[in-house]
């Protein structure tokens, strides 16, 4: 039942996602009765200490399946996503970016992050899953509470990863 329910959700958030260009996974819009960002956690409580650290941290979320950790370490500047969304659509995202980049493994091939505006950062993947390799882009940012986020997924190129 769990399988037709996550079936279900995928298939909604790809019919979605044919619809964007790029922006799939991003917590740049605001939901009309979405709760206020809170900054109430301390240093370390969500985030990373950098970009990269964001990034590894919340591929390590994914491949633990851990829905819990990834939404401590997506969100845009104004904070976690979490804060922002409302819990089922919250649940529904997480549990869609989850199921497009579950991996073995994965690696950064270039040396460093992108520099973008605002002070994001793009960090080029490699997401590895038996034999399929796909290569993708996470942007991150710093939050409110000065922590790196993963603010956007570029998943469109990881469609086959979710099967």
């Amino acid at each position: 039942m769990r399988r037709k329910a996550v079936a279900g959700l995928i298939g909604t958030g790809l019919l979605l996602s044919s619809a964007c260009a790029r922006q799939v996974a991003s917590t740049d819009m605001a939901l009309p009765g979405a709760a206020v960002p809170s900054a109430a956690s301390g240093p370390g409580a969500i985030g990373a200490a950098s970009g990269r650290g964001a990034v590894e941290s919340f591929l390590k979320a994914v491949a633990a399946q851990d829905l819990q950790a990834m939404s401590g370490l997506w969100g845009n500047g104004k904070g976690l996503a979490r804060d922002q969304l409302k819990r089922d659509e919250l649940e529904k995202r997480l549990i869609i970016m989850q199921c497009l980049m579950q991996h073995d493994r994965f690696r950064f091939p270039e040396d460093g992050p992108r520099l973008q505006t605002g002070g994001r950062q793009e960090h080029l993947v490699e997401l590895t899953k038996g034999t399929a390799v796909a290569r993708t882009t996470m942007i991150t940012v710093i939050g409110p509470s000065g922590r790196w986020l993963v603010e956007d997924v570029d998943v469109t190129k990881l469609r086959d990863f979710c099967k």
